[in-house]
């Protein structure tokens, strides 16, 4: 019987015996004891390896995650080959997928056991301020391409999708405490609660820290740094309401205080509030798998920079879908989608930017023959913008040039050919759409008598298509795997949220606003190889090589409005790691080598952009652990070792950093 077979008969089994689960979720902990290796459901529904699910999918462990030393998520991702990780300071870095990478990178969607946590006022992820601890991860996926059609809305380049421990399975308890350079001071803890029909999670952390000493830029550095600081509390509960059905509930708060860069690559002190309540309802009925999800995110964003921004954004979202067979071979899942998203105007206080968006998305999972799966969705985007409120003087837009209405529509398809026990084929189609921001649709308001600046409401979206073979083949005489892949990947209308067009006959100085930049495309390869020697050692090298190619409008050629791809994404990468464990030690290992490229900087009063030269570069993290007992571990880690500082991106170089971890487990 195929490995899917297996996985899926072991699901079902899992589901209707009662000492194991229900029928409503997946025991991630009891499949990957029976199969040796992580599983995933999040991109059909139907709990697969990750070199049989019909995208391309990294999943990184707990395990990974531990022993990478890293202190936070963007630390985990620097590993995984195809994402580009931009630290910029101490608490700041950027996510991009293949290349595209930048200040509040916008084109990766970012999810949380299902919740978006991706910020759409400003299209980017605001990683010091997700209300997740490590230590209460259990995998972290990564998806490389668009994938809207399997992961929803706004997944234009890639999905982050983080996993955690479901309190009605996994009895997760522990605490840390974490002190080291940078005058970094954290302490983290997570504690289960079981119940008979139930189980509840909590978990908490703080951090406080300062931020890299060395020099910022001189266009950048317009506000001092401040000092770093973190907190945030999440509760996450799971119940079984009936043998069928099954209601989960969480709500989380974080706050953060940081120093990043923005769009226009200036020093900004940041401040975020989020706050988020969600609930889930599945119920296995005579339909199928019937899940019922709504959540609403809050999010406070305080942008100290040259002209202050306050954003209150508010999120709501409702979800409704059903996975179900007809027949043995065919797995459908279809699902409906409604969510309202509002913020205010600033600086210019009075206004409201919001929209309505309506999907309806259709996924079908076809087993033509043992072996060879074919995967293909479908979804459709109906989205209503707005504008309530007052605006300045000499403002270009009425109220209604928001009355606009969007129809977007994202597809993938996926051909996988598990050709033998060990080798495994994808072919991969998709193609997705990034929408703009709300502040690129006119959120972001500045009325001065030096200048004046708006988003647009005509903006259009972005379109991303992607074309992608690949092969894994499992290796046993090395104990691991090889990975390669080939993509091309294109992209049309590229939204440019700073480049100042100015509007005709709007009054002296005219107002500008950002637009639709161009073209870009890139295409590459990614190989990967991994393995055992024996019980103790572990090995890992991956190589990615990468060519973009922008087609943007003359007004932006050359990198002159903070959008360049082609000269700033790295030609070749390659990662490493090698790891050993023995007895109570644990000694990891990982190097880091981006070849010679170039970064934007600002120029003075943000009047344009230019490109500077970022050398070759090769960077040493490091993790010594020892167990002192069965419940208590100390740590030691390091990242960029190599060098007391050392030049990564356009920005401040980036610092060594040392730091002890002692953790305890129950």
């Amino acid at each position: 019987m195929k490995k899917r077979n297996a996985f899926l008969s072991a699901a079902v089994f899992a589901a209707f015996v009662p000492a194991a689960a229900t029928a409503q979720t997946i025991d991630y902990g009891a499949l990957e004891q029976l199969f040796g290796q992580s599983v995933t459901t999040s991109a059909t529904g139907l709990p697969q390896h990750e070199s049989d699910v019909p995208v391309d999918m990294e999943i990184i462990t707990a395990d990974e995650i531990r022993r990478s030393g890293a202190s936070d998520i963007p630390g985990v991702l620097k590993h995984v080959i195809g994402v580009d990780v931009m630290r910029w300071n101490n608490d700041n870095a950027d996510v991009g997928v293949r290349g595209y990478d930048e200040p509040f990178s916008p084109r990766v969607l970012v999810l949380i056991d299902g919740r978006q946590v991706y910020a759409d006022h400003y299209n980017y992820t605001p990683w010091t301020a997700l209300p997740v601890e490590l230590s209460a991860i259990r995998q972290i996926e990564v998806v490389k391409g668009p994938n809207a059609a399997l992961f929803g809305f706004n997944a234009a380049n890639g999905v982050i999708n983080i996993v955690t421990y479901n309190p009605i399975y996994d009895d997760v308890n522990t605490a840390s405490l974490r002190g080291g350079t940078q005058g970094l001071a954290e302490a983290t803890a997570v504690k289960t609660f079981k119940f008979k029909d139930g189980g509840v999670r909590l978990s908490a952390g703080g951090r406080l820290d300062d931020d890299f000493s060395t020099p910022v830029p001189a266009a950048a550095g317009l506000l001092p740094r401040r000092r770093n600081d973190r907190f945030e509390i999440d509760a996450d509960g799971v119940f079984q309401l009936t043998p069928n059905t099954q209601l989960g509930l969480e709500a989380s708060h974080s706050t953060a205080d940081s120093n990043e860069f923005d769009p226009v690559y200036t020093l900004d002190q940041d401040h975020h509030d989020t706050s988020s309540v969600k609930g889930q309802l599945t119920a296995e009925t005579g339909l199928g798998l019937i899940q019922a999800t709504a959540y609403l995110n809050l999010i406070s964003q305080h942008l100290m920079a040259a002209v202050p921004v306050q954003f209150e954004g508010k999120e709501g979202v409702v979800q409704l879908q059903d996975l179900f067979k007809i027949g043995t071979n065919h797995t459908f899942r279809a699902g409906l989608e409604y969510r309202h998203n509002d913020v205010n105007t600033s600086p210019f206080a009075g206004g409201h930017i919001f929209y309505s968006d309506y999907a309806a998305s259709a996924m079908w999972d076809w087993d033509i023959v043992p072996g060879l799966l074919f995967n293909t969705a479908l979804r459709w985007e109906n989205l209503h913008l707005g504008r309530s409120g007052a605006a300045p003087a000499g403002y270009p837009f009425p109220n209604d040039a928001w009355n606009r209405t969007v129809n977007e529509i994202s597809y993938s398809s996926g051909l996988v050919w598990k050709a033998s026990d060990a080798d495994t084929f994808r072919l991969i189609f998709g193609q997705g759409d990034q929408l703009p921001s709300l502040a690129n649709l006119g959120a972001l308001v500045i009325s001065s008598p030096v200048g004046n600046f708006s988003g647009a409401p005509d903006i259009d979206s972005a379109n991303v298509y992607n074309y992608e073979a690949s092969w894994n083949r499992d290796w046993p005489g090395i104990g691991g795997q090889f990975r390669g892949s080939l993509f091309y990947t294109t992209s049309d209308h590229m939204i440019l949220p700073v480049f100042e067009i100015p509007l005709p006959g709007s009054g002296t100085p005219p107002y500008v606003t950002p637009g639709n930049a161009g073209d870009s495309s890139a295409r590459g390869i990614e190989l990967s190889l991994d393995g055992r020697i024996g019980e103790a050692w572990r090995w890992g090298i991956n190589y990615r090589l990468e060519s973009i190619t922008d087609d943007f409008i003359p007004a932006i050629a050359g990198g002159k409005a903070y959008f360049d791809f082609e000269h700033v994404a790295p030609k070749h990468v390659v990662k490493a790691n090698l790891g050993w464990s023995s007895g109570p030690w644990e000694i990891d290992s990982y190097a880091y080598y981006q070849s010679p490229t170039e970064g934007l900087e600002t120029l003075p009063l943000s009047q344009g952009s230019f490109l500077s030269p970022v050398p070759d570069f090769l960077s040493f993290d490091a993790r010594v652990a020892y167990r002192l007992t069965e419940w208590a571990t100390v740590a030691l880690s390091g990242q960029n070792l190599g060098a007391s500082s050392q030049r990564q991106t356009s920005g401040p170089a980036v610092e060594r950093r040392v730091f002890v971890t002692f953790s305890v487990y129950h």
